[in-house]
C-alpha cells in the first residue's frame, strides 16, 4: 500500500502525463511478466468470438508511456488474460519513458518498426497518423464507437478517419475553499465565467485574495466557441472581434489585478497556493485534490468539490491517452483485437480502480465505484464522480492537426506579451495569426 504521500506524487505524475507534461519511468521489457493480475480484470471480452480463433504462433508488440513498474500487475494481467482467450497469440510488452516515446515512434514509423500496439497521447497520435504509421480503423472498430463518449471518440480522428480507440483520460473539476466564499457571501461556487469573475473581484477587494487564475487561452477560446484553426484545418480562425474582446477583457482584468502574475509566468504554484488560502477555488483533475491535504489538512477540511466550469460551448477539455495499431502490423486483425480488449469496458474499470484516471468507455463510468462519490464528504471522491458525470460533455478542444503543440504555444505567448508586455493585443493577434499559418502548411 503507498503512503498518502507517495500516491500524491504518482498522481500528479499521472496528470501530467496526460497534460503532455513531463515524467518518465525507466523501460521495461516485460517479456517476463511479474506474474500478478490486476482486480476486477477478469470479464474481459473474448476476441474473434464469431470467428475461427487466431492462427497460431503470432507475437505482437504493446508499448506504453510510463507505466511500468508501477502498474506493472495490472498490464501483465491483461496480457494473461488475452493470450488465454486467444490460444497461440502472445503480446510483448515495452514500457518506453514519457521523454523518449515521440523520438521513439517517429524513428521506429521511419523504418517500419512499430510495435503492433500503442499507447499515444493525441499529439503523438496525429503526427504518426500524418505519415501514414497508424491503421485506419474506420471500419475496423466501427462496431465498438458507440461504447465511448462521443465527444471522446473524436480525439482519435484526423480528417475524416479514426486512427485510435480511446483509453484513459482526465479532465478538470473545481476544488473551492468554502469558508472564503462565504466570507464575501456566496454559499456556493461559480459555476460560469460570469460568476467566477464577479466573485473574484469581490474575493480581491475585501480579503486580498484570487478566485480565477488563468495562464493560458488556448482552451478558454475554443471551449467558449472560439476555435483556433479553421473548419478545413488549413489556416488561423482566431483572429476575430470576439477574441480582440477576449484579449482585452483579459488585459483589464490583470491591470485590476485578478490575475497574479506569478501564475502567468510559472512562478508560483496553484496547489501550493490554493493551500496556502492565497486562492479559493483551483481548477484541477480531481486526482490531484489530495495534494492540498498533504500541503495542508486544515484547509482540505473547509474544502469542497464542484463540477468544472464550462464555457459557452456546452463542451469541457479532457486530455486522453489513446491506443493505435501499426499501419504496418503483420498481424492487423489480432492487433485491432488486442486494442479494443485493452479498452473495453472491464479492463478499463479494473484500471480505474487502482489509479485515479477516468474511463472513456461508458458502461464503466455506471459502476458504482463512481456513482457512490455523489453524496461523499471527501471532495476527492466527490470530485471523482462529478468529473466521471461530465464526460458526456467532455470533448478534446484541440483542432485533429499535427501542429497543435505549437500553435498553442504560438497564442498563449502572444496572449502573455498583452498581458504583462503591454503589447497592444490587434497586434499580438496579427503575430500569432502569421506564426500559426505558417504552421499549418506543414501540415
Amino acid at each position: 500500500m503507498l503512503k498518502m504521500k507517495r500516491l500524491s506524487v504518482l498522481l500528479a505524475v499521472f496528470v501530467l502525463l496526460l497534460m503532455a507534461g513531463c515524467s518518465g519511468n525507466g523501460t521495461s521489457d516485460s517479456t517476463s511478466k511479474t506474474g500478478g493480475s490486476s482486480d476486477g480484470n477478469t470479464q474481459g471480452e473474448k476476441a474473434g468470438t464469431d470467428t475461427e480463433k487466431p492462427p497460431k504462433d503470432v507475437e505482437l508488440k504493446f508499448w506504453t508511456i510510463s507505466l511500468s513498474p508501477t502498474f506493472d500487475d495490472y498490464i501483465n494481467g491483461l496480457i494473461d488474460q488475452f493470450e488465454e482467450e486467444n490460444p497461440g497469440v502472445t503480446v510483448k510488452w515495452e514500457d518506453i519513458p514519457y521523454d523518449t516515446i515521440e523520438q521513439k515512434t517517429l524513428t521506429a514509423a521511419a523504418s517500419g518498426q512499430l510495435a503492433d500496439v500503442m499507447n499515444l497521447n493525441t499529439d503523438y497520435l496525429k503526427k504518426l497518423a500524418a505519415v501514414g504509421g497508424i491503421l485506419d480503423l474506420t471500419e475496423r472498430a466501427a462496431d465498438v464507437k458507440d461504447d465511448f463518449f462521443a465527444g471522446v471518440w473524436e480525439a482519435g480522428n484526423l480528417g475524416d478517419k479514426t486512427y485510435a480507440l480511446p483509453w484513459y483520460l482526465s479532465t478538470g473539476g473545481l476544488l473551492y475553499n468554502t469558508e472564503l466564499l462565504a466570507k464575501v457571501g456566496y454559499d456556493h461556487p461559480p459555476a460560469t465565467d460570469e460568476e467566477a469573475w464577479e466573485i473574484s473581484e469581490a474575493l480581491y477587494e475585501k480579503l486580498g485574495v484570487y478566485g480565477s487564475t488563468p495562464k493560458d487561452v488556448h482552451l478558454y477560446l475554443p471551449q467558449n466557441g472560439m476555435p483556433l484553426v479553421s473548419e478545413d484545418l488549413k489556416s488561423a480562425a482566431f483572429n476575430t472581434p470576439e477574441v480582440l474582446a477576449v484579449f482585452k477583457d483579459f488585459k483589464e482584468k490583470f491591470d485590476k489585478g485578478l490575475i497574479p502574475k506569478e501564475i502567468l509566468l510559472g512562478q508560483a504554484e496553484p496547489n501550493e497556493w490554493y493551500a496556502q488560502e492565497k486562492m479559493a477555488w483551483w481548477g484541477t483533475g480531481p486526482q490531484l485534490f489530495r495534494q492540498v491535504k498533504d500541503l495542508s489538512p486544515e484547509v482540505y477540511e473547509k474544502s469542497d468539490a464542484a463540477p468544472s466550469i464550462v464555457g459557452s460551448s456546452g463542451f469541457r477539455h479532457v486530455s486522453i491517452m489513446n491506443i493505435a495499431v501499426a499501419a504496418k502490423s503483420k498481424n492487423p486483425d489480432e492487433a485491432v483485437e488486442f486494442a479494443k480488449f485493452v479498452t473495453n469496458a472491464e479492463s478499463q474499470l479494473a484500471f480505474a480502480k487502482i489509479v485515479a484516471i477516468l474511463p472513456s468507455v461508458i458502461e464503466a463510468t455506471e459502476d458504482e465505484f463512481f456513482t457512490q462519490g455523489e453524496d461523499s464528504d471527501d471532495p476527492a471522491e466527490k470530485g471523482k464522480f462529478f468529473g466521471a458525470k461530465q464526460l458526456d460533455i467532455a470533448k478534446d478542444m484541440f483542432a485533429p492537426v499535427e501542429n497543435i503543440s505549437e500553435i498553442n504555444k504560438t497564442i498563449n505567448e502572444e496572449f502573455h506579451k498583452v498581458l504583462i508586455d503591454n503589447k497592444d493585443p490587434q497586434k499580438a493577434l496579427d503575430d500569432a495569426e502569421a506564426k500559426v499559418n505558417e504552421l499549418l502548411k506543414d501540415e
